[in-house]
């Protein structure tokens, strides 16, 4: 019994021996923040090592008392195999979410095991070669060490028995203590002998997130999330009544003082003016080709038409076309990954916080699609892709949009797939150019491109930045800046609008960006082509699923089915950017913000301005009315 006592402590040693790992690890981050810091960390996240060590070693404690009653030599040899087992899962676990946490800003969670179930050679591509090459063998290192420390306790050769005489009194004994050992490893499991049970927030003690990231036990993040993965969506982020909800979504949708829409490189001094352009059309025509690009990982924060203090050399093309096109300098990611991206671009579906429609083939279903509705008015319907279509379910996502051909990198000759997500962008631009030149002039076209260059592992043939990420995304400017160029040459052209949108920013530039700070989705978009009505700049508040409203508008198409899509140009509605990540949420108006954690008991976050609450409230509603109707498809 003893033995099991010195492994449950010993267990917490580990885990707090990784929390150190991982500070360490991290130190672009967390060299930041003070000794003291570092030791609140290791404190404060205790309650969540003593959790997963009771875990751990509940099943050990409970067959304490069958070994009092029935003794022999099975003990020995399960607890060998269980010690061997768990500690496997501990470093496999651990050093995933070590390496993970520097690519995607949180910790592990089921969002990384869906991923790697539904394509698991695209999620170990994208790590660094050193990091692939490496993982085997700190895996299967630190586990036979660990086992071998573990495993002293229970040696897999018997040195000598010791004969004790157990008597049923001091059996009784022993059930008793067991008894009581096993009544405080459940109460260690369930976080103490408070109301609330033990969660991931239960840790949370600054208003540093990464402070208190780090706090976090991955293995308690992996198995609560895996454990909460299933519930009815209609009770999840239960916030307030439904009428209080419905009451104030409704005036998050009223209309906003200001939508702020002037000419690039000009100021507005006359108010009629100002009201003309305010509802001049974007487009010289009502059926244009359209050509949409979603640019893997194009952060606002790398741009520096929509983050000034951004390096202007990054992204040429793009900072070109917000002068010379039209240019929204306001507008966000609603999520943090590309299906969940393409979900509110193409649908206009808001991301959430705890998971993926696009995985959902019946929900996919019930949505509504910009590339449905087009094709319902008449155009063909393309999307191209560099890379496995299948990827999170990607091509059901696809088929129930309409998409009349969906290529993927299968598609593509064996020499021109070079990257390791696939082709690179300098081909699938020329693919796209061929289909644009040659479009069937019968028909209007909409074609969607999914790039992937700018996705990790950086692998591109283009060396002008140190910086992995930044160096990505400038070859990819380059490359769209050179198709635009070469189309611009063709007939195409004069009735051709080209959309560019990232689907989500990148989690680690700047260093030190935190997974839910505002500027953390801050994105561009942008529109050119000859179809445009000339340049202008754009200021109102909005997200990816106002695309398809604000196109659909321009073009005279009804659009009222779209629930979560406004029209940016509209001045009877409410205009504002509504973006989850994990657990999360945030929303911002012009004269707003709230940012919110839902494991850290409702507080708001840094960046938070919200005097008056109205950020507060309607976000919530939000988050609330978009799992309403997630439980009704």
């Amino acid at each position: 019994m003893f033995k099991k006592i010195a492994l449950y402590f010993l267990f917490v040693q580990l885990f707090l021996l990784g929390k150190f790992i991982f500070l360490s690890f991290h130190a672009d981050i967390f060299d930041a923040y003070a000794a003291a810091d570092w030791f609140a960390v290791l404190w404060h996240g205790l309650p969540h090592d003593l959790t997963c060590a009771g875990y751990i070693m509940a099943l050990p404690f409970v067959l304490q008392l069958a070994y009092i009653w029935y003794k022999g030599n099975w003990h020995r040899l399960f607890m060998i195999f269980w010690l061997r087992l768990t500690l496997l899962l501990v470093v496999i676990i651990h050093l995933s979410d070590l390496f993970l946490y520097g690519f995607w800003g949180f910790r592990i969670d089921q969002t990384a095991l869906t991923y790697f179930m539904d394509s698991p050679w695209e999620c170990i591509s994208q790590a660094p070669v050193w990091m692939l090459a490496l993982s085997p063998f700190l895996i299967f290192g630190l586990w036979w060490l660990l086992q071998r420390l573990f495993c002293l306790f229970y040696p897999e050769r018997r040195k000598g028995t010791r004969v004790m005489l157990d008597t049923t009194r001091r059996r009784k004994w022993q059930s008793a203590a067991a008894l009581l050992l096993c009544g405080l490893v459940f109460l260690a499991i369930r976080g103490g002998v408070t109301q609330s049970t033990m969660n991931v927030g239960r840790v949370y003690f600054s208003s540093e997130m990464p402070l208190n990231q780090a706090a976090t036990n991955p293995m308690f993040s992996l198995f609560h999330s895996m454990a909460h993965k299933h519930k009815d969506f209609a009770q999840q982020y239960r916030f307030m009544s439904a009428d209080e909800a419905a009451a104030a979504y409704a005036e998050l949708n009223t209309p906003s003082a200001s939508c702020a829409i002037a000419l690039a490189d000009s100021v507005l001094s006359d108010s009629i003016m100002a009201d003309s352009l305010r509802h001049a059309p974007l487009l010289r025509t009502t059926r244009p080709d359209i050509v949409l690009l979603i640019l893997e990982s194009f952060s606002g924060t790398a741009c520096t038409a929509v983050c000034p203090d951004a390096d202007s050399t990054i992204m040429p093309t793009v900072n070109r076309i917000y002068r010379e096109g039209i240019g929204f300098s306001n507008f966000f990611a609603n999520s943090f990954r590309t299906d969940r991206g393409c979900a509110a671009i193409l649908a206009s579906y808001p991301g959430q916080p705890n998971n993926s429609v696009m995985k959902d083939q019946q929900r996919c279903n019930n949505l509504q699609y910009l590339s449905r509705r087009l094709r319902e008015n008449g155009y063909a319907t393309n999307f191209l892709y560099g890379g496995d279509v299948n990827f999170t379910n990607m091509r059901g996502f696809l088929t129930a949009g309409g998409f009349e051909r969906i290529t993927g990198d299968a598609d593509y000759p064996a020499s021109e797939r070079k990257a390791e997500w696939g082709v690179p962008d300098h081909i699938m631009f020329n693919h796209l150019y061929d289909e644009v030149a040659r479009r069937d002039t019968t028909r209007p076209t909409f074609t969607v491109m999914l790039s992937l260059s700018s996705h990790e592992p950086f692998d591109v043939e283009y060396h002008h930045f140190d910086d992995g990420f930044v160096n990505s995304v400038a070859y990819a400017d380059s490359c769209i800046g050179g198709f635009i160029e070469r189309i611009r040459q063709t007939p195409a052209w004069d009735n051709l609008l080209i959309i560019g949108v990232a689907d989500h920013a990148f989690a680690s530039y700047p260093a030190g960006l935190q997974n839910h700070e505002l500027r953390r989705y801050r994105i561009p978009f942008f529109w050119t082509g000859g179809a445009i009505s000339g340049p202008r700049i754009i200021d109102t508040y909005g997200s990816q699923t106002d695309i398809a409203a604000t196109l659909l508008a321009q073009m005279g198409i009804g659009h009222d089915d779209f629930n979560f899509s406004k029209d940016m140009l509209d001045d009877s509605i409410g205009h504002y950017a509504f973006y989850a990540f994990s657990d999360g949420f945030g929303l911002v108006t012009d004269s707003c913000r709230y940012i919110q954690d839902n494991a850290k008991s409702g507080q708001g976050l840094s960046g938070t301005d919200d005097p008056n609450g109205f950020a507060e409230r309607c976000g919530k509603a939000y988050l609330q009315t978009l799992y309403d109707d997630l439980s009704r498809r």
